[in-house]
C-alpha cells in the first residue's frame, strides 16, 4: 500500500506546478507580443518604402518617373539580397513591369492573400517564399497614377531578420523565466514549511504525549490551530479523569469484596469440618477469581491511557535486585542485558507485573540462571520491545505450552503457585496489543518472548 502524501508535499507540489503554469503561459504571450512588436517595426519600414515607390508613380512629373526608385538602399540594387520591390501592369499603359536590381531579371510569385491581412490604404501584408525560397515579408498595394493606369506595387524584405530578432529575445527570456521559477520554487518552498511549522510543532506535542515525554500541548498556536489544540488538551483531561474514576471504583470493588471474604475464610478456620473445609477452599477460589478479574480490570483501564511509557533497563535493575536476593539461597544467577533508552509504551506498574510473573516462574525451573534481554524491533511500521526470559530447567513440552497459559491451570503441583502468573501476563500482553509466547531456550529450558508496544 502507497504511503500517502504529506501536506507539504501536495502544496509545494501545486505551487510549483501552478507556478510552472503560469510561466509558461507568460512566455508564451511575451513571445507572442514581441513577435507583433518586430512585425510591426519591419512593416513600418516596408511600409515607407512602399509609400515611397507609390508616390514616385502617381506623381504627375513625368521626369520624376525616369528615375523613381532610389530608395536609398543598397540592398535593393544588390542580387538576391532578400529585398526586392516589384511593379506589375494591371491597366493602361503609363509604366511597364518593373523590378529591383535584386531581383536579377526574375519576379517575385504572387501573394496568397491571408484574411485579415489589409491594413490602412488598401495595403495588403503577408508572407511567402522569394526567387531563391528565402521567406520574405511582404507588402503591396495598387496605385493609379494620373493617366488613370493601375499598378500593383509591392516591396518585400528578408524575414529572417524577424525571425532573428525573436530569436535573440526568446534567450534571455528563457532564462529569465527560469531564474524566476527557480526562485519561486524557493520561497514557496519557504512558505510552505514557514506556513506549516505550527502544524508541526503541534504534531510533535501529540507525539511527546503519545510517548509519555509530556502530558499536555504546550505553547502558543495560531488562531486556526489554537481550538484544536485546546480541545486535544480537554480530551486528554477527560481520558485522564475517567481512568482516575475507573481505578478508584475498582479499588473500592476491590476492599469491599476482599473484607467479606476473609471473614468467611477465618470462620471456615476457626471450626473445622467437612463444610467449614468446603466453604474455605471455595472461598480461597473466589479469592483468587476477584483478585485476577480485578487485577485485569485495573490493567485495562491503565493499557487505555494516553501518553504514558516506561523505560525498561530500571524495570528489570529493580526486579534483578528482588529476585536476587530470593534466589540466594538456590543459587540461581539474575543475568539481565538491556539497552538504554528502551521504552515500553505503558505504565511501570504493568510492565513490572508481567516480567515479575515470568522472572518468578523461570526462577522456580531454574538450574542455575534466569537470563532476562531486551531489544528493539520494527515490524510492519510499528516499533515493539522484544522481551526474552528464559532459564536453563526441563523446560516444556510444546504440546503442554497452551495449556500453561490457560487460567488457574498449574501444571506442576509441586511448585507453588495458583496458576494464574502465566495467563495474567498472556492477557496484560493482549490489553497493550502484544502477545506472549512461549518457546524452548537455547539452555533447553522455557523461553518466555514478550513483545509488547515500544516508544
Amino acid at each position: 500500500m502507497a504511503r500517502p502524501v504529506t501536506l507539504s508535499t501536495r502544496l509545494s507540489v501545486s505551487a510549483a506546478v501552478l507556478s510552472l503554469v503560469m510561466l509558461l503561459a507568460a512566455g508564451v504571450i511575451l513571445s507572442e507580443i514581441h513577435r507583433r512588436a518586430t512585425e510591426k517595426a519591419f512593416d513600418d519600414r516596408l511600409t515607407i518604402y512602399l509609400q515611397a515607390l507609390a508616390n514616385a508613380i502617381a506623381s504627375p512629373d513625368e521626369s520624376e518617373r525616369k528615375d523613381p526608385f532610389a530608395l536609398g538602399d543598397p540592398r535593393f540594387d544588390m542580387p538576391m539580397s532578400g529585398w526586392y520591390w516589384q511593379i506589375d501592369r494591371i491597366s493602361g499603359e503609363a509604366l511597364e513591369d518593373l523590378t529591383s536590381g535584386s531581383l536579377f531579371g526574375m519576379k517575385l510569385p504572387p501573394l496568397a492573400t491571408p484574411p485579415g491581412t489589409a491594413g490602412g490604404q488598401g495595403i495588403v501584408r503577408g508572407y511567402l517564399a522569394g526567387p531563391d525560397d528565402r521567406r520574405l515579408r511582404e507588402m503591396q498595394r495598387v496605385v493609379q497614377t494620373s493617366e488613370g493606369s493601375r499598378h500593383l506595387v509591392r516591396v518585400a524584405g528578408d524575414a529572417d531578420e524577424i525571425e532573428s530578432s525573436i530569436a535573440a529575445f526568446r534567450l534571455p527570456l528563457a532564462t529569465t523565466l527560469l531564474v524566476l521559477g527557480g526562485l519561486l520554487v524557493l520561497t514557496t518552498g519557504f512558505q510552505v514549511s514557514f506556513g506549516l511549522r505550527p502544524l508541526v510543532r503541534l504534531s510533535r506535542g501529540v507525539a511527546s504525549i503519545r510517548s509519555g515525554t509530556a502530558e499536555r500541548i504546550e505553547g502558543e498556536y495560531p488562531p486556526e490551530l489554537a481550538p484544536l489544540a485546546a480541545e486535544l488538551n480537554l480530551l486528554l483531561d477527560a481520558n485522564r479523569e475517567i481512568l482516575d474514576r475507573a481505578r478508584t471504583q475498582v479499588g473500592n470493588l476491590a476492599h469491599a469484596l476482599k473484607t467479606p471474604l476473609s471473614v468467611i475464610t477465618n470462620e471456615a478456620a476457626a471450626d473445622p469440618g467437612p463444610l467449614a473445609d468446603k466453604v474455605g477452599e471455595q472461598a480461597l477460589v473466589m479469592r483468587d477469581q476477584v483478585n485476577w478479574y480485578l487485577e485485569r480490570a485495573r490493567a485495562a483501564a491503565r493499557a487505555g491511557a494516553i501518553g504514558v511509557s516506561t523505560e525498561v533497563g530500571p524495570v528489570v535493575e529493580g526486579l534483578e535486585r528482588v529476585f536476587s536476593k530470593l534466589w540466594r539461597a538456590s543459587g540461581v544467577a539474575f543475568l539481565a542485558d538491556v539497552p538504554e533508552g528502551l521504552r515500553f509504551r505503558g505504565e511501570r506498574q504493568d510492565l513490572e507485573e508481567m516480567l515479575g510473573n515470568l522472572v518468578d516462574n523461570a526462577g522456580k525451573w531454574a538450574a542455575s540462571a534466569v537470563t532476562v534481554t531486551a531489544r528493539r524491533i520494527e515490524e510492519d511500521g510499528a516499533a515493539f520491545v522484544d522481551l526474552r526470559v528464559e532459564d536453563d530447567g526441563p523446560g516444556l513440552p510444546a504440546e503442554r505450552r497452551a495449556e500453561a497459559l490457560a487460567r488457574g491451570r498449574r501444571l506442576d503441583e509441586s511448585r507453588p503457585g495458583q496458576g494464574l502468573g502465566l495467563s495474567i501476563v498472556a492477557d496484560l500482553a493482549r490489553l497493550h496489543k502484544g502477545e506472549l509466547h512461549l518457546e524452548t531456550a537455547d539452555a533447553g529450558g522455557l523461553l518466555a518472548r514478550l513483545r509488547l508496544p515500544a516508544v
